[in-house]
């Protein structure tokens, strides 16, 4: 096993071998796999994974508890960055740090990542959230070697609901049901629409027969995180709606611009009969008159 991870040690710096690109989302395309390799002299003394996700072409948010060996012992661990599709994995370099708030921001070099998007309001009662990610139980189950590990492959999906707003010691969390394990820290949660609504960092135990919970950093604390860190990233407030939701708008929209169309050719055509009418009374009232002059004139030669 030491071997294999000191392979995969030594990948990291070389490229990986080659995989199959994955046919998945824009927002998938932003997820990766994030790897740290503790080595003192020729020996490998510690290897973790979580996730992580593109906030800039060259920038990852991860959990900083994925990323805790780098930061204490920056000369003995290697950070890998493996990205959902291509043929490579690179190493990334610990740009910041928040232990309080679990975040940590990663730099690397070599490709550019679709940067996802952040949702700054607040989710609905029930709303479905999604959970990409790599978890270690699914590696557990189909790895067939160390270098498994740092092989490009698209983010394991798992769908839930928004449960509700907690505060997980201090933190701002956000409670939901899609199913995450180990390996998924750092990983995003997303809407509908595959925007960012917090890193995923937790989960309750489900201690006889309990049910199991996750906690996802708020979006808030992200972006607060980043703030500090000076990167951006791009920021909607507008709520997320489904292809049948915007149908049913647009249709509604329609229906209106329809409804003020006709009320407003009623009043035309009302506008229009009432001039008719106008113009029909003045010359009544033109031809009365002028019966009524001609009939005085006609009196006047009687006389």
């Amino acid at each position: 096993m030491r071997r294999l991870l000191m392979l995969v040690a030594l990948m990291l710096a070389w490229g990986s071998a080659p995989a199959r690109a994955d046919d998945i989302s824009a927002s998938g395309r932003g997820v990766v796999r994030i790897v740290t390799i503790a080595v003192v002299g020729d020996e490998v003394v510690g290897f973790g994974h979580g996730s992580g996700f593109a906030v800039g072409p060259n920038r990852i948010v991860t959990n900083a508890h994925v990323v805790e060996l780098a930061s204490r012992y920056p000369d003995n661990v290697v950070i890998g960055v493996v990205p959902s599709e291509g043929d490579k994995s690179f190493q990334g370099k610990l740009i910041k740090i928040d232990k309080d708030r679990d975040l940590a921001l990663i730099e690397f070099t070599g490709v550019r990542l679709a940067p996802l998007t952040l949702y700054t309001g607040s989710p609905s009662d029930g709303e479905a959230m999604f959970a990409l990610g790599y978890p270690g139980n699914v590696d557990i189950a189909t790895a067939r070697s160390a270098a498994d590990f740092i092989k490009p492959q698209s983010p394991v999906r798992s769908q839930g609901g928004f449960a509700g707003m907690r505060s997980l010691q201090g933190t701002s969390v956000l409670l939901h049901t899609a199913n995450i394990a180990r390996g998924n820290s750092g990983g995003p949660l997303l809407d509908h629409c595959g925007r960012v609504l917090g890193v995923n960092s937790a989960i309750t135990r489900a201690d006889e027969g309990d049910a199991t919970f996750a906690f996802a950093i708020s979006g808030k604390e992200l972006a607060a995180f980043l703030s500090e860190a000076k990167q951006p990233i791009g920021q909607v407030a507008v709520p997320c709606t489904s292809v049948e939701e915007q149908m049913a708008l647009e249709r509604t929209a329609e229906e209106k611009a329809r409804a003020e169309a006709e009320q407003l050719a009623r009043a035309d055509a009302a506008k229009s009969e009432s001039e008719r009418q106008d113009a029909i009374a003045q010359a009544r009232s033109r031809s009365e008159s002028a019966r009524e002059n001609y009939m005085a004139g006609a009196a006047l030669l009687l006389v």
